[in-house]
This record gives structure tokens, C-alpha cells and sequence, in this order.
């Protein structure tokens, strides 16, 4: 009620269900990525969450790190538990995480450069655009073990129907 009351004086503004921001405080480019990072959890504070427990990840995540050419919607992470999620434009999906493929990005727990691409290419995204957020990981060193990286990307190129023995990574590489 009390939020409800700021609000409708004009104190706060409401950024997402549950969430706002002081009328004051300047918008960020971020700002609907944590909106909704902060409603899948609204009961545990931000600097207590688990940055395991739930990412942003997948085009989300590409688009936060600025790359490729992939926009930010559908709002996309990935939880270790199971999230059950009415709101449009926002996607949850069940995952485990590494601490090794985890980063902090704008404040926010987000999937790593090497993570996130093999996160898109598991996901069916269009290979181009796959290729560009690859291309500009490697181009910024966000990349640390480019072998691992080929052979996780290669061991999904069956499942993208490519003939045994060709290389996706290869593919993406080139663009």
C-alpha cells in the first residue's frame, strides 16, 4: 500500500510488477532486464540472490554484454529451479550454472560470452546472428579457452544438422 501511495504521488514510478524506481533517479539502458530479474525473486533482496540461482542468458545476455546484433527481448535467463512465469516477454529457463559461466554485467548475473553462445546455438537462433555474437566475443577477448568453445559449439552441430564431421564453430568463425 505504501508503494502504491509513493506512487501515485509521484514519488516513485513503477518500472515492472513489483518494482520501481525513485521519480528522480534516471532511467538505464538496463532497466527492464533488472525490472524483471527482480520480480522472478521479490522476496530475497538483490545483494543476497545466489548469482547461480537465476542468469540472464541467451540473447538477453548477448545483448547486455553489446554483442551482435540480437535485441534483449524476450527477456531471457536461465534458474536453476523451475519459474513459473505469466508475464510476456519474459522467458525462464531451467538451467544449471557454473561459477565459471557466470559474470557480473551492468550489476546483473549474467551468462558468459563462451556460455552464451553455445546457449544460442543449442537454442535453434539463427546461425548469422550466432556468428556476429561470436565474432565480436572473440574481437573483445571475452573468449578465455577458445578450444573448450569449439568443441562444445561442434558437439551441437548434429542437433543444428550438420553432416558428422563438419564444423559448426568453423562455420560461425567465418561468419
Amino acid at each position: 500500500m505504501e508503494l502504491s501511495r509513493l506512487a501515485a504521488n509521484g514519488h516513485l514510478e513503477r518500472v515492472g510488477r513489483g518494482v520501481y524506481r525513485a521519480s528522480g533517479a534516471p532511467s538505464i539502458r538496463e532497466e527492464a532486464v533488472w525490472a524483471a530479474w527482480l520480480s522472478l525473486e521479490p522476496a530475497v533482496l538483490a545483494h543476497s540472490r545466489d548469482p547461480l540461482a537465476c542468469a540472464v542468458s541467451h540473447n538477453t545476455a548477448a545483448w547486455l554484454m553489446g554483442l551482435g546484433e540480437l535485441g534483449p527481448e524476450p527477456l531471457t535467463f536461465t534458474s536453476a529451479v523451475r519459474r513459473q512465469v505469466q508475464r510476456g516477454g519474459l522467458r525462464v529457463v531451467r538451467g544449471r550454472l557454473s561459477t565459471d559461466e557466470v559474470r557480473t554485467v551492468a550489476g546483473l548475473p549474467c551468462t558468459t560470452a563462451t556460455r552464451t553462445v553455445c546457449d544460442l546455438v543449442a537454442d535453434g537462433e539463427d546461425l548469422s546472428l550466432v556468428s556476429a555474437v561470436l565474432q565480436d566475443a572473440l574481437s573483445a577477448g571475452m573468449i578465455v579457452d577458445e578450444a573448450a568453445l569449439r568443441r562444445d559449439v561442434d558437439g551441437l552441430g548434429k542437433r543444428r544438422g550438420l553432416a558428422r564431421g563438419t564444423s559448426l564453430y568453423e562455420m560461425l568463425r567465418r561468419g
